[in-house]
């Protein structure tokens, strides 16, 4: 229902704007424009392609401003990926808009496209800093075409996205200086205005404001470290009045360390043990120059927490019985639902897939949850490299998951492990006729 409902107040502002946009060139002062000649049908679309670019632009920095109200329907994650595939399809409004509405004034005017460009640039007001916002909105967009691919690293991808408030900012302007939407139409002008205001203002709140007040509310600091494997390290963190810091089981936080090596960036980590209001504990996998260094850290170390995100949680579960298949690293999440989950009474089965038996992560917490359980928790550790293993060889698999849980279509499935594991397993439980709506998946990057 929620998500209908967010749904519906997207369309609407789509139905607004197309509208406004509809109702002024039907009554533009050269005639109806849509109905028109070339010249004044280009401008009139070119015009539609601005506006639904500068939506666009919106549109990005609400899926991925962490806005509350928003991610607690959908996820971060989901509104992450979204976010990319969007990234894509607005490239090709925000630069129809240019060409089409240079084009139009250069046919009207009799001159080239480009002498038309350069009278745009010199003698309109703002359009000069809005091509350069559009420059700096293209390079970023594709560079996120070249980073999905592999081809740069994360830290320069975010440097040329922080590049984009920019870009907004300089594209701002024009909008309302040179636009005939909003010339000629002071109600179309104050609802751009407050669309601007709604969105700016949740994007800087909770991408910025709300962390820091969190930080001097909290103090979060590093209370400690544990080695849990070879390369698997727990981080606990402590603060003032962590009751007050409502986080639930399988939600992440975003996490900046203020330690040098550290503090430019700011990575998403799962909270891997059931939030009890004294400490958040963190548990990192080295998979890169940024999560090697974890176990360099400090005790006493500041930290700077944005969220808790996510909707991985014991909120979305209706059954009393729960299968969760965790892969690899995947069990941070899925360790502190099976927690919460057990605590609620669930019955719950747990599949935990590694390559070997020295991968394995919370191998005596496990243990112990399952003895504190009462029998309500099962736990089968599944090794796919490990000739020694006594227990589960191979993969975890459709006909694995049917053997070792044979109820299956009558549980809620909540999986975390690597994209390809994922993929394989949400694809065996819909051949066991598990319901796509019952089955819960985190993935681990934004």
């Amino acid at each position: 229902m929620k998500k209908a409902l967010w749904l519906s107040l997207l369309i609407s502002q789509l139905l607004v704007i197309a509208g406004f946009w509809a109702w002024t060139h039907t009554h533009h002062a050269m005639g109806n424009q849509l109905t028109g000649g070339v010249a004044g049908k280009l401008l009139a679309y070119g015009r539609l392609a601005g506006l639904l670019a500068a939506f666009g632009v919106l549109l990005q920095l609400t899926l991925i401003g962490r806005v509350r109200w928003v991610e607690r329907i959908f996820g971060l994650d989901r509104l992450s990926r979204l976010h990319h595939i969007a990234g894509f399809l607005l490239l090709i409004v925000l630069l129809a808009h240019p060409f089409l509405v240079n084009t139009g004034h250069a046919l009207q005017a009799g001159v080239g496209r480009w002498a038309q460009f350069l009278d745009f640039c010199r003698t309109w007001d703002d359009v000069l800093p809005a091509a350069i916002g559009l420059a700096i909105i293209v390079v970023a967009l594709l560079l996120s075409a070249v980073f999905v691919a592999g081809r740069i690293g994360y830290e320069t991808w975010h440097a040329t996205h922080l590049l984009l408030y920019i870009a907004v900012i300089l594209a701002f302007g024009h909008q309302l200086a040179v636009g005939s939407d909003f010339t000629g139409n002071e109600w179309f002008t104050a609802y751009w205005r407050g669309l601007y205001i709604v969105v700016v203002g949740s994007f800087v709140f909770y991408r910025f404001i709300r962390p820091l007040w969190l930080f001097f509310r909290h103090r979060f600091i590093v209370a400690g470290l544990t080695l849990e494997s070879g390369d698997v390290t727990s981080v606990r963190i402590e603060g003032r009045n962590l009751e007050a810091f409502h986080a639930e089981a399988g939600q992440f936080v975003i996490v900046r360390f203020l330690a040098p090596g550290f503090r430019w960036e700011a990575h998403p980590f799962s909270i891997s043990m059931r939030p009890d209001g004294k400490q958040i504990r963190l548990t990192i996998k080295g998979l890169g120059d940024y999560t090697r260094r974890i176990p360099d850290l400090k005790p006493g170390t500041r930290v700077i927490i944005d969220g808790p995100h996510g909707i991985f949680t014991v909120r979305r579960c209706v059954s009393d019985r729960v299968l969760m298949i965790a892969g690899g690293i995947g069990i941070t999440p899925v360790r502190s639902v099976a927690e919460e989950l057990v605590a609620g009474g669930r019955d719950v089965v747990l599949l935990y897939g590694n390559r070997n038996g020295t991968s394995v992560v919370f191998e005596r917490e496990l243990r112990d949850l399952v003895a504190a359980s009462s029998g309500r928790l099962k736990v089968v550790c599944v090794m796919s490299d490990d000739a020694g293993w006594p227990g589960e060889k191979g993969r975890i698999d459709q006909d694995r998951i049917l053997r070792l849980v044979p109820d299956v279509r009558e549980r809620d499935v909540y999986l975390c492990g690597p994209p390809v594991m994922m993929r394989l397993i949400r694809a065996s439980l819909l051949k066991l006729r598990v319901p796509k709506r019952r089955v819960y998946y985190e993935r681990f990057a934004l």
